[in-house]
């Protein structure tokens, strides 16, 4: 009867350090997306809207408006102001997710509809930060979704905008992107949602491709509009799978980039088109 019982303690110890570890290992990713590594910026990025004192938080000007007093014979030489615009309101959903987290950092929200991917995305001054740190800005082995240190969602005038995030075991993350790679998935799931400060984006995917990082796809502006075009109709090239969308050198594209399966220098890269 003891031995029946040793035994039954035995299985039941087994099982439960098995679950242990592979609870463990499932919560890990895959890789570090190392190639998102760049030089900082001498000092964290700075945007062209500033808050106004005179309105509500998150509220502020259009950029390059110049608010100076204007005088004319109607006036009696009083100075007035003429021709005020509106002032841009943040997107709801970005302030919502900035008082739940506590985390000024976060200046957007990317969906793909059909998939998990529906993250807050931050940004801060370097490609560094956010991949070992969650949106609490608490450490975090999986990180948190973010954008290139070098965009700027704000004016989202940026030729390339980059959006990194780890391909985690346990399918959260960007970990989906990998299934891009089966024609099917690519098919069924054709675009990206997302939430700029003051837009609404949709982006139209052209592109899914498994490459290295010998392959550098994270230049964020091009000098000429020519050597823009010809970087996204090279993308467009090693894409397993084609579509039907025409490029435009006028076009600004946004890229999903992540780690691969074997970790190391391996990505998986999926890449949009703005809907104008």
């Amino acid at each position: 009867m003891r031995k029946w019982l040793q035994r039954i303690c035995i299985c039941i110890f087994i099982i439960a350090l098995g679950t242990l570890i592979y609870s463990l290992v499932s919560h890990r990713r895959v890789d570090v997306p190392d190639n998102a590594i760049r030089e900082p910026r001498p000092q964290p990025p700075t945007y062209a809207y500033e808050p106004n004192d005179e309105y509500q938080p998150y509220e502020y000007y259009e950029p390059g408006y110049e608010y100076t007093p204007d005088t004319d014979e109607d006036s009696e030489g009083e100075g007035y102001i003429e021709d005020i615009p509106e002032p841009m309101v943040l997107s709801p959903r970005i302030v919502e997710f900035r008082e739940l987290y506590n985390n000024p950092d976060i200046v957007g929200f990317i969906e793909i509809t059909g998939t998990n991917i529906s993250y807050p995305v931050v940004q801060t001054g370097n490609n560094v930060f956010y991949l070992y740190h969650d949106l609490h800005m608490r450490p975090s082995n999986a990180g948190a979704i973010f954008l290139d240190y070098e965009n700027d969602l704000y004016q989202l005038a940026d030729d390339n905008s980059i959006i990194y995030g780890h391909n985690m075991r346990n399918g959260s993350m960007f970990h989906n992107i990998r299934h891009f790679h089966r024609a099917e998935f690519f098919r069924q799931h054709t675009y990206i949602l997302l939430d700029t400060p003051y837009r609404e984006t949709v982006w139209d995917i052209f592109s899914f491709f498994h490459t290295t990082t010998d392959f550098c796809y994270l230049t964020t502006n091009f000098p000429t509009r020519e050597q823009f075009y010809e970087f996204i109709l090279l993308l467009q090239s090693m894409s397993a799978h084609s579509t039907d969308i025409v490029l435009s050198p006028e076009d600004q594209i946004l890229i999903l980039s992540t780690c691969g399966v074997h970790g190391g220098n391996n990505r998986y890269v999926v890449v949009a088109r703005l809907r104008g």
